[in-house]
């Protein structure tokens, strides 16, 4: 009997739980619905951040690599520019300039002294070749007086 009156007693807090649990269940429903459709979110959420950080790192290697192209970039622009500026060469051909415009002078002094050095032994030519007819016809012209 004891076990009998424990068993229905049992029993009636069994079926009492099972009310209540259904109850709370009821009044509890929506919750459990918005916690599920959380937890969906927050799985697919979860799914999407993994993809994105795949994504991330693609772009930041992508940015690495174009940040290397940039600054390599960058130095052959500098050194071309410093080299553009650097004078060394425009001195140089300044130079070379000056050296052919003081050979000029010189090769024009030297021809002028050549054409002056010929012209002057064309004249002594001219007067010796002039002396000498003159010497020849003098002789000449005595020879007819004797």
């Amino acid at each position: 009997g004891y076990l009998d009156k424990l068993h229905n007693e049992i029993s009636r807090t069994l079926e009492k739980i099972n009310s209540r649990e259904k109850y709370i269940n009821n009044q509890l429903e929506h919750l459990v619905q918005e916690y599920r459709s959380a937890q969906a979110l927050l799985s697919e959420g979860e799914g999407k951040e993994d993809s994105e950080e795949g994504n991330v790192d693609w772009l930041k290697n992508i940015s690495f690599k174009i940040t290397e192209v940039l600054e390599r970039v960058k130095q052959e622009t500098e050194e071309k520019g410093s080299s553009m500026t650097d004078g060394a060469p425009l001195v140089k051909i300044k130079q070379a300039l000056t050296k052919l415009k003081q050979e000029t002078v010189q090769m024009d002094i030297q021809i002028g002294v050549m054409e002056h050095t010929l012209l002057q032994s064309k004249l002594k030519e001219k007067s010796n070749m002039t002396r000498d007819m003159h010497a020849t016809m003098i002789p000449e012209a005595t020879v007819g007086a004797y």
